[in-house]
């Protein structure tokens, strides 16, 4: 399985119609309908409140590049109002998890 985790700087204040615009928007209209979507994880920051990170899980590399290909734009759109700076993304091979839907990878590439 493969991940991506985005970071997210969110403008002061906008966390969380941030966190909102992607649990109600984000994941349901755009993300959920993505082939090879497993799980997504939104996490805000204890210590930096206007830190967001996206933590999307895929069935294959393939799979989650090509959402972040095209399906990531529409996300974009629906975000862009709450940030004050671009997303930086970072991609990740799944090497352990408790969660049965989420497991390592075969290729570790």
């Amino acid at each position: 399985m493969f991940s991506h985790i985005i970071e997210l700087t969110a403008k002061p204040g906008q966390a969380k119609l941030l966190v909102s615009a992607l649990r109600t928007r984000a994941i349901p209209e755009v993300i959920k309908q993505a082939e090879g979507f497993i799980d997504q994880i939104i996490l805000i920051s204890a210590t930096e409140p206007e830190h967001v990170t996206a933590i999307s899980f895929w069935k294959s590399r393939e799979s989650g590049d090509r959402f972040f290909q095209h399906g990531f734009r529409e996300v974009s759109a629906i975000t862009a109002p709450f940030l004050s700076a671009k997303p930086e993304s970072h991609e990740f091979s799944v090497a352990a998890s408790t969660n049965d839907c989420i497991r390592p990878s075969e290729d570790k590439a």
